[in-house]
């Protein structure tokens, strides 16, 4: 379908294109009667116009302990892709860190209160009790890569499960039966899924689901486990791209190649899998398309008068590079 135009708008009605363009954007010069007719066209024709108008405010809230590592970028990758799109919209974003419960929500109070918020956009999963206060402030929430039953927000999110389920699939696929995870799966429930989506593909191939799994986010805590060179699965899922980088850093230092001794697969396809050496095989996605949709739902709860939510499930891309060996045998 050819893109439809402002010029072709204001062609058909015989009008500059300053006038439509301030007609979409509700700007004042153009007479009620006009602006209706501009906007009847724009919608006959197909014409898609960002709803959100100049000056709309919106605030983006990251926990701090997702912002630890500046080489893997993931959450600040998508801000930045967010920023841009409300930029194109005429509107603002502001950021903020979360870290202590009553210094977030005073933030958020006191930015309310200088400016009108019209919604906020929340990135990865918060506690509980971070949660229950944004939701009393009645204002549209859309949350980026996290869902939850327990809060009418509207959510753009991956299935972790199936993310797990696809993994390990890979790794048979390649000849492995010995596996390890790497996650701590109360931490959220993004690392819980992956790990119960491993089991689950296990369980379907009919290998014993013993995987050897280091409980621990171990790209918080590097020193809070311990590998026995002769004690060692043949391939490891790591639940996020700098974990995985932390066991490159381990198996190394036991003499260990990767993949020829173990490989490594891992989640987020971020900047850290070209870096690392060999390059690492992961399962992501483009965070443009995270940043674009969230936006979209953004303006779906806008529009939207009653109290019905919003859902959008994105699909992953694997991103195959050098981390993992085909085994012709298995030990």
């Amino acid at each position: 379908m050819k893109k439809v135009s402002l010029e072709t708008i204001a062609k058909q009605l015989g009008i500059s294109v300053v006038t439509v363009h301030k007609a979409l954007k509700n700007q004042q010069g153009v007479g009620p009667e006009l602006r209706s007719k501009i906007l009847a066209l724009a919608d006959q024709l197909g014409y898609v116009r960002h709803i959100a108008a100049p000056n709309r405010s919106y605030i983006h809230i990251i926990r701090k302990d997702f912002l630890i590592s500046m080489d893997e970028r993931y959450y600040t990758t998508i801000y930045y892709y967010l920023n841009c799109e409300c930029t194109n919209a005429e509107a603002k974003l502001f950021f903020v860190v979360h870290d202590v419960l009553s210094a977030t929500m005073a933030n958020v109070k006191n930015l309310m209160q200088e400016t009108q918020i019209d919604g906020i956009f929340l990135s990865g999963q918060m506690d509980k009790e971070f949660l229950a206060e944004i939701e009393k402030l009645k204002i549209p929430i859309v949350c980026i890569d996290f869902y939850s039953s327990d809060y009418k927000f509207n959510y753009v999110y991956i299935d972790n499960y199936y993310a797990g389920y696809t993994l390990t699939k890979y790794l048979i696929q390649h000849g492995h039966r010995h596996l390890g995870f790497v996650g701590d799966i109360k931490f959220s429930n993004a690392v819980a899924d992956r790990y119960f989506g491993c089991l689950r593909a296990l369980n379907k191939f009919n290998i014993p689901d013993a995987v050897f799994h280091i409980n621990a986010n171990i790209e918080r805590a590097p020193d809070s486990f311990e590998l026995d060179r002769e004690n060692l699965p043949t391939a490891f899922i790591c639940h996020c791209d700098r974990a995985a980088s932390i066991l490159y850093e381990k198996l190394k230092k036991l003499g260990l190649s990767i993949p020829n001794d173990v490989s490594i697969i891992s989640f987020d396809n971020t900047e850290i899998c070209d870096i690392l050496s060999p390059k690492l095989t992961s399962l992501g996605i483009d965070k443009t398309v995270f940043a674009s949709q969230a936006f979209r739902l953004m303006e779906m709860a806008l529009q939207n008068k009653t109290s019905k939510i919003n859902y959008i499930k994105l699909n992953l891309s694997l991103y195959e590079r050098e981390s993992v060996k085909q085994l012709t045998e298995n030990r």
